[in-house]
């Protein structure tokens, strides 16, 4: 599994501890990644069987590559569960002052791009205006404060640990007005693996499902976040969290009307050449 180091991921992890997997005969672990753009290769090449990827990373690919679906549904955003972030001391004081600067997300034309540029416009500014540039998650809390970037998207933990520590400051909450309560990301398989592992998917399914409903109770989620992110018990309890949306009553991996949301704003940024109609992206 390619998995990304922040609170989204906290379902696959409870799966894990309380042996939902197990119970489906299967054995999961859990690989480190930056994110979709970067893990989705490793699909591929059969480096992983499935991966995390945030939505708008799993629609872009569908322009060259239609091989790759959604197959489960893990986070949604929340007010605070993501910020553009600046340090605790920088002169930037509101989005309009990012012109010129620059600004670190963990992959290009995912959805930490497309979400900063929902945030820029909101001032008055476009992609144009500043510079992205990637940085996995662990990292951009150094980054900002060696003076690498001057912003970054950030996720949870790592927005509250840096609000916390003193060190960060919120420039802007990114996932509100026409981004607000958006699906950000699930679990994306390739088109040979799920052809070959059909009772594996369907395994898999089963047991992320169960994660998914264990995630519902936020005491659980506290108690995961410190097993594979490293943080303190404090800072846990101080997360901002986003959805993690349950199973549908109906079986399926996610309704396809939300995930519709992230393809429009893509054609409206210019991430996709035409429209895309999402129904074809979820498998099973």
């Amino acid at each position: 599994m390619g998995v990304v180091p922040s609170a989204d991921s906290a379902p696959l992890y409870l799966a894990m501890a309380k042996g939902y997997f197990e119970r489906e005969g299967l054995t999961v672990k859990a690989t480190m990644i930056t994110g979709g753009a970067a893990a989705i290769p490793q699909l591929k090449s059969a480096a992983l069987d499935l991966t995390q990827a945030d939505y708008v990373t799993a629609l872009l690919v569908q322009q060259h590559d239609e091989d790759v679906k959604v197959i489960a549904d893990l986070y949604q955003a929340a007010p605070g569960a993501f910020g553009l972030m600046v340090e605790a001391d920088s002169r930037i004081g509101t989005v309009a002052g990012l012109k010129g600067k620059s600004i670190a997300v963990n992959n290009l034309f995912g959805i930490g791009m497309l979400a900063s540029e929902a945030t820029l416009k909101g001032a008055g500014l476009t992609k144009k205006d500043v510079k992205f540039i990637e940085v996995p998650f662990p990292e951009m809390e150094r980054r900002l404060a060696a003076g690498v970037v001057d912003a970054a998207w950030l996720p949870e933990p790592w927005g509250t640990s840096g609000l916390r520590s003193g060190s960060l400051r919120r420039l802007a909450d990114p996932m509100t007005g026409n981004l607000a309560d958006l699906p950000v990301g699930g679990w994306v398989a390739a088109g040979e693996w799920r052809a070959a592992n059909p009772a594996t998917l369907a395994a898999f399914q089963r047991g992320i499902a169960a994660g998914q409903r264990a995630a519902g109770d936020r005491a659980e989620v506290e108690a995961v976040l410190p097993t594979y992110l490293k943080i303190d018990a404090d800072s846990a309890a101080q997360t901002r969290l986003g959805v993690y949306p349950p199973v549908m009553a109906t079986g399926k991996v996610m309704d396809a009307r939300r995930l519709q949301r992230v393809a429009d704003l893509m054609r409206d940024y210019g991430y996709l050449k035409d429209p895309l109609d999402v129904k074809n992206v979820v498998a099973g």
